[in-house]
Order: C-alpha cells, then sequence, then structure tokens
C-alpha cells in the first residue's frame, strides 16, 4: 500500500454517501378515506408500470415504490397502514421475503389471510364496543330486535359477583372456534363472534349510509377477533397456548385476556402459566397485569396502573390477595406494582415525515 502526500489526496476517489432506503409511502387524508383505510390495516398491492415509472398500485390508486431497485415489476407486497399526527397516512412496507421476483407468491393464499395475519394484536375497535350497553345500542329496529338484545346480554358476565365456575364456562365456550363446530357438524353456540357478524348482518339490511362509520367499526372488531385466532395457530403447531379473548361485562368495562404457555421439553421443567390481563377502566382507568402460575402452584403477580390511587390501593390490598390464593390453594411468590403503562404496552413511535432532520447520537 502506497501512502499519499499531501499533493496526491485529490487523486483519491470520494466514497459515495450512504442514502436511508426508506419503507414507507405517504398518502393524504382524502385517498386514504376511499381506500377505507383504519390504523393498523394490513393492505395488499402490486408493484406495476405506470408512465414508465414503476409504482405500488392499491385500488386503482398508485404510490412511489420503496425499496427500489429491490422490488421488481409484478411483485405482491404487503403495507401496513399507520394514521399520522399530522393526519395524513403513511403506508409502511412490510417485508415478506419474495421482493424482486426471487420467488413467486402462492396463488392459493387469500389476501384476506394476509390481512390477519399481519393484522396488529389487540382489539382496540372490540374494546370499546364491548362496554356496557354500546352493541344493544347498535342493534336496528327490526321485529327480533329483543331477541338479540337478550342473546347480546347472554355473553356477558357480572364484575361484581364474578364465580370461577362462570369464567370458566365463559373461556372454554371461546376457546372452541365457531369454524370448528361447523366442520365437526355440531351446531354453534353464541360467541362474541357470532353476535357480531349477527349484527351487521341485520344492519346492512335496514340502515341508511350515514351507519358507514358504525359498519366499519364493527368489521375492524370482526377483523380484531379472526385475527386472533388465526395467529393463534402457529404456538398450538409448536405445542405451545397462545389464547387471546376479551370478556364483556354488564356492570364493567370489558377485560382483555391472553394465555400464553410454552410448550413443555423432554426433561426440562413444566413451563408456567402467564396470563395477561389489560382494561381501559373508566372507573380505575388504564391496568394491566400479569399473572405467572408456575407447576409448584406459586403465582407471581405484576401489575401496572396509571392511577397512583388505584397502583396504592392495590398495594394496601396485598395482604387479602394474598389471603385469598392460599384459600384457593395456591401460594402467593411476588407481587410488584408500578405507577406506570406496561413497558411494553408503550404504542410504536410514527415513521416521520419526507425531509424530517433524524438525530442518530447515542
Amino acid at each position: 500500500m502506497s501512502i499519499l502526500g499531501p499533493e496526491g489526496v485529490h487523486a483519491i476517489p470520494r466514497v459515495a454517501p450512504v442514502h436511508l432506503e426508506m419503507r414507507t409511502a405517504y398518502v393524504e387524508a382524502p385517498v386514504a378515506r376511499q381506500l377505507g383505510l383504519h390504523d393498523g390495516q394490513v393492505v395488499q398491492a402490486v408493484a406495476a408500470m405506470r408512465n414508465e415509472h414503476l409504482k405500488l398500485v392499491l385500488n386503482e390508486h398508485s404510490f412511489n415504490v420503496p425499496l427500489f431497485p429491490y422490488i421488481k415489476d409484478g411483485d405482491v407486497v404487503q403495507l401496513r397502514a399507520h394514521l399520522l399526527p399530522t393526519g395524513k397516512w403513511a403506508l409502511q412496507l412490510l417485508h415478506t421475503g419474495s421482493f424482486a421476483g426471487t420467488e413467486p407468491l402462492p396463488t392459493g393464499l387469500p389476501t384476506r389471510l394476509n390481512t390477519l395475519l399481519f393484522q396488529p394484536p389487540g382489539f382496540t375497535n372490540l374494546m370499546a364496543l364491548l362496554r356496557p350497553g354500546v352493541l344493544e345500542a347498535l342493534i336496528p329496529p327490526v321485529q327480533d330486535a329483543a331477541e338479540l338484545k337478550k342473546r347480546i346480554g347472554a355473553q356477558r358476565l357480572s364484575m361484581s359477583s364474578l364465580q370461577p365456575q362462570a369464567l370458566k364456562r365463559f373461556i372454554l365456550g371461546h376457546a372452541r372456534s365457531s369454524e370448528a363446530s361447523l366442520a365437526d357438524g355440531e351446531p354453534v353456540a353464541d360467541n362474541t363472534k357470532v353476535l357480531l357478524r349477527l349484527l351487521m348482518a341485520e344492519r346492512e339490511r335496514v340502515e341508511e349510509q350515514d351507519s358507514v362509520e358504525t359498519q366499519d367499526s364493527l368489521k375492524h372488531a370482526l377483523d380484531e377477533l379472526e385475527a386472533a385466532q388465526l395467529q393463534a395457530s402457529p404456538a398450538v403447531n409448536k405445542g405451545d397456548l397462545s389464547f387471546a379473548f376479551v370478556i364483556p361485562f354488564r356492570d364493567a368495562d370489558p377485560v382483555e385476556l391472553h394465555f400464553e404457555q410454552k410448550g413443555n421439553q423432554p426433561g426440562q421443567p413444566k413451563s408456567p402459566l402467564v396470563v395477561n390481563m389489560h382494561t381501559q377502566s373508566r372507573v380505575l382507568g388504564e391496568v394491566w397485569l400479569k399473572t405467572t402460575i408456575s407447576a409448584n402452584a406459586q403465582v407471581d403477580l405484576t401489575m401496572w396502573a396509571l392511577r397512583k390511587d388505584v397502583a396504592d390501593l392495590a398495594k394496601f390490598n396485598a395482604t387479602e390477595l394474598t389471603d385469598e390464593l392460599e384459600s384457593a390453594g395456591l401460594h402467593m411468590g411476588s407481587f410488584q406494582v408500578y405507577n406506570a403503562p406496561r413497558p411494553d404496552a408503550t404504542p410504536d413511535h410514527p415513521p416521520p415525515e419526507h425531509g424530517s432532520v433524524v438525530d442518530t447520537r447515542v
């Protein structure tokens, strides 16, 4: 290697600058409304030539292609919609591993299946709809309105008089999907998904166009339910447990529950059962609870509450909770309470606008 003097420095070729490859296409609000986008939705677009330029085409609307030239004409890509604080929408590219035509997209995979697989976890729309009285108020004036209201009420539990057996029946009733019952030729029992579909069908039959926003909210809630059901399948195939659902109450705001347990491995201790709870109560504020139940009947609890008075009340009643667990044959291992949001519950920051200055200093 030769060492250049000051007079030879100018001969060194300049290093090409590093350019950040954007994975996001931005959409104006009117176009987003035409596309029917909602926050977190996953849509499918096709890369196609438009006026000699490669564009992403979605329902006859075209957008600039991110990650060019890795995406080629004919590629099918997944995009997740995000509503930005500015009112604009961002379509964030999800890497499917099939860019640049290296592998053809399986033609037998329906678009809705793709959408549900990439659906963000959680039940934002469903939690709002399952507050006491909300679904009942959406029942249209049809002949069977009273019967439908009765069926919805029968699916609700009572928070003030909640009993273990009633909770067990509710969980077991939602552990088996309606599709599985139909496949086995068994009658389909009422559950949240069945009642949502019935309510949507009745509203479509009699309602006018001014109910489009409500109908969309019902549809998005149904998407959340079916996405949770579909996304649990890979865990089951691996021998794990991953089961999420929402419990509606007559006298309290709904509670989201998620059961998870890793499959047991030969020669290893039995994996604990983890139960995650989340509610946005209008009485207690937003609360998260993580319960870990070990094979030796030990229970470890961690609670997060946004309101300080609720966190303080939980700490004050820790002794009473320990006594309740012991009467049920369990023993308390640890109980931690934080006056803060659950760390992994913090929403992701939206992607920056074009032209934004990003400070990368640590």
